[in-house]
């Protein structure tokens, strides 16, 4: 069976990417609009990596990311927030909440791939 992503992100041709990027590094995939929705497929299907947008309405990527590493079975959980913010001040909020990877968009497949590969070895 191969490895499971959740690919969390308000816009549904990001969330369609991503999933085709990690498609081919092996991974099948379930996608969520928010923080939310995320929370709610985690509790249906076990996921091997999280890949989130920071700016979502509902819940976003920090708080999503504080949530998940608040419960046991998701603190050694990768967990990848893909964003357009470059600020070092973003970043280190990511960081702070628990993210193993701050990755700017655009993203390139080979770079999520590198990623994604150290993350889940």
């Amino acid at each position: 069976m191969p490895k499971q992503a959740l690919v969390v992100d308000d816009c549904a041709v990001t969330r369609k990417l991503v999933a085709l990027y990690l498609r081919k590094a092996g991974f099948g995939s379930v996608q969520a609009e928010n923080g939310l929705e995320a929370l709610e497929k985690l509790a249906q299907a076990a996921v091997d990596l999280v890949v989130t947008d920071l700016n979502m309405p509902r819940m976003d990527g920090l708080a999503l990311t504080k949530s998940l590493r608040s419960e046991p079975q998701y603190a050694r959980l990768p967990i990848v927030m893909l964003t357009t913010e470059t600020e070092e001040t973003e970043r280190a909020k990511g960081m702070e909440a628990g993210v193993s990877a701050y990755l700017i968009k655009p993203v390139t497949q080979e770079l999520l791939d590198e990623v994604v590969k150290t993350l889940t070895a």
